[in-house]
């Protein structure tokens, strides 16, 4: 097993401070007159480093105070109910220790499985990153009480569907790692496989109470542009949950709030609706 470790970022961020401010030393006393005295070079030298380094640190600032705010907005317009199942409370507390578990979901259970689109549209609006930072936080909030599995679709054009374990597996440390992991691998290319990703969890794992559906789009057939019957899914899905499996949707892009009466609208808000899970669209 290879080993991680942790990396401190304020111990990067320092060491980067001083090779600039050494390096612009360098530098500058090489190019410097040689007529100056040394005292007068070392004075100039530092006050020059350490004004770009100062100028620069307030630009990054300035970016990230403005990133915050915007954040903050975000959050503001969304506001979430923040709902822990009973059952994972009840385990928590028999553990000896208290759920803080709070990412602003409903589950119907603890055995859960992430249906991930990566579809090449998934490059538009940066759609692919949002679902990795998203899908780390919430993998870094759950308890270990709770047993996760992933599965993108497509892989490419080489299959509609591809899955991280083949099972759920509890989160602990280890397992989160892998699917850390697995999200960092994921690349947008193919279609939007939909039904054969859906069906193959329904049929694949048992015991699961949760599927997760994060998809951008209206689902096609695989290596195909042609819009799969989002009717006829939700037939197939409703026929094949025989165990009541709650399904939930995340929309993902500006789509889904500025029309809501498009197809891909119509399908993930009626998918979740049939099986009692939420619908959400960012």
């Amino acid at each position: 097993m290879r080993k991680r470790r942790e990396v401190n970022a304020f111990s990067i961020s320092f060491l980067d401070l001083l090779s600039g401010a050494l390096g612009a030393v360098i530098i500058l006393y090489v190019a410097m007159p040689k007529n100056k005295t040394p005292e007068m070079i070392q004075s100039d030298i530092v006050k020059q480093a350490m004004q770009k380094e100062l100028e620069n640190s307030r630009s990054e600032l300035t970016k990230a105070s403005e990133e915050i705010k915007e954040l903050k907005n975000k959050l503001a317009e969304k506001p979430v109910v923040a709902e822990i199942p009973k059952e994972s409370v009840a385990s928590e507390e028999k553990a000896g220790g208290k759920s803080d578990f709070d990412v602003g979901f409903k589950f119907k259970g603890n055995n859960i499985v992430f249906v991930v689109d990566t579809s090449y549209s998934m490059v538009e609006e940066d759609r692919m990153g949002q679902v990795k930072a998203g899908l780390k936080m919430l993998l870094t909030s759950l308890p270990s009480t709770y047993k996760i599995e992933m599965v993108q679709y497509p892989l490419g054009e080489r299959a509609p569907f591809k899955s991280l374990w083949g099972v759920t597996r509890e989160s602990q440390k280890i397992n989160k790692f892998d699917a850390f992991e697995f999200i960092q691998r994921l690349r947008p290319a193919g279609g939007t496989p939909t039904r054969d990703a859906l069906l193959f969890v329904l049929q694949n794992y048992e015991g699961i109470t949760d599927i997760i559906l994060l998809t951008d789009g209206v689902p096609t057939y695989h290596n195909s542009n042609k819009k799969d019957d989002i009717y006829d899914i939700l037939k197939a899905v409703r026929d094949e949950n025989k165990t009541k499996v709650q399904i939930s949707t995340i929309g993902v892009g500006t789509d889904f709030l500025k029309d809501k009466t498009s197809d891909q609208y119509k399908f993930l808000s009626s998918l979740a609706d049939q099986s009692g899970g939420f619908f959400v669209g960012f």
